[in-house]
């Protein structure tokens, strides 16, 4: 391989079952002292996930405070209450805990806390960010966004337009996963962020800046998503099935981070932001209809991919597994039980336009050009139809 790149992996990865149990040491070994804000989203605090992390941290000797107010799909408001708890408190320390909603949060409110502007003031790269000084640790509750190893947050404007945060000292310095923590995941979450985690590892593999490192994070993600994600779903609470789904995140989000993503969450993110579709069921919905548009482009890859899902290549040709492989993520997606129609979410062939254009904006161009195929106008506007043209069963 001739092409120049870098590998630097940011974030420090403890895993397992009872970890958890050391994030006392962890914040002070990392700050220094013993206050911390623990951030996360009202679910966890009623599965009881935060109280156990709370204990956790008292018996290690930390004084913490709890911020809840975060909502799936994060708003810039919710990054700054977040920061103004951090800074009132003098927290040296953040923890993120929950799905990547209550880890974005954590991990841009670290930062914002150490300035005096609002989050919007960063969104978009159109501002540097303060200098770090808050450590951050992320504690993820499902296995899909990889955001406990990114530095990249998503969140919405006050127009309800999704945007992203970007900043190089923005990733954790620790991510702690913990098998346990993902049994309480409903079957629709553990289904969603699973084929986000997917989508993750094939989009970092098939993109522009792929190298091999990328590649062979993605590909065991990939295996280990195939391996035990349908063991997940119909045993909840298989902690072996669990674990390796963890891991697969993380090695998405190692890859992600890296790598980037591309089409499939350009037209999820522009999902998000027309119709408010949860980001996992987006991008799986929108990757069904371009793997094997991408995978007649890119061939050598998504027959690896086809290799890692479980696919038997014997007697096909490279193209033909590579397609193979399209048709091993649909019946995943349909094993998943993800409605793929979006018309009871309020979208419908009326939308096109409008989430054509959402596609092109300028927060989403980074992950359309990253894609491995360039896509026209017209393959834009017939992924959008083939989207929104599925009307429910019963319609």
């Amino acid at each position: 391989m001739s092409t120049l790149f870098e590998f630097a992996p940011k974030t420090r990865v403890a895993y397992g079952i009872g970890r958890y149990l050391q994030i006392g040491n962890d914040v002070k070994s990392l700050s220094g002292e013993s206050k911390a804000v623990v951030v996360t989203d009202p679910g966890v605090v009623g599965v009881g996930l935060a109280d156990l992390v709370l204990k956790a941290l008292e018996e290690g000797g930390v004084e913490t405070r709890l911020f809840s107010n975060v909502q799936s799909d994060p708003s810039a408001d919710s990054i700054d209450e977040a920061s103004e708890v951090i800074r009132s408190f003098g927290a040296t320390c953040v923890i993120g805990l929950g799905g990547g909603s209550a880890m974005d949060v954590a991990k841009m409110a670290a930062l914002v806390a150490g300035g005096e502007q609002s989050a919007m003031h960063y969104a978009l790269m159109a501002n540097p960010f303060p200098f770090k000084v808050i450590k951050t640790i992320m504690l993820p509750t499902t296995s899909g966004t990889g955001a406990e190893v990114t530095s990249t947050v998503v969140f919405s404007t006050p127009e309800k337009r999704k945007v992203w945060g970007w900043d190089e000292n923005m990733a954790p310095e620790l991510a702690i996963l913990e098998p346990e923590f993902t049994k309480a995941l409903p079957g629709f979450l553990t289904a969603a962020t699973t084929l986000d985690a997917l989508v993750h590892a094939i989009e970092a593999c098939t993109g522009k800046r792929s190298n091999p490192f990328i590649e062979a994070l993605s590909l065991q993600s990939v295996q280990l998503i195939a391996e035990n994600f349908e063991k997940a779903l119909e045993t909840p609470d298989d902690l072996e099935a669990r674990g390796n789904l963890a891991l697969a995140a993380t090695l998405a989000g190692m890859a992600i981070e890296q790598g980037g993503t591309g089409i499939a969450h350009c037209i999820g993110h522009a999902l998000g932001t027309v119709g408010r579709i949860h980001h996992g069921r987006a991008v799986a919905i929108a990757l069904n209809v371009a793997y094997a548009w991408n995978a007649e482009k890119e061939v050598g890859i998504h027959a690896k991919i086809a290799k890692a899902m479980g696919v038997d290549g014997a007697g096909l040709t490279e193209k033909e597994l590579a397609l193979a492989g399209a048709e091993e993520y649909s019946r995943l997606v349909e094993v998943s039980g993800l409605k793929l129609s979006l018309y009871d979410d309020g979208l419908t062939k009326v939308n096109i336009r409008q989430l054509v254009e959402t596609m092109q904006s300028g927060e989403n161009a980074p992950m359309l050009n990253n894609n491995c195929r360039e896509a026209s106008i017209d393959d834009l506007q017939r992924f959008a139809n083939n989207i929104l043209e599925l009307q429910p069963l019963e319609a």
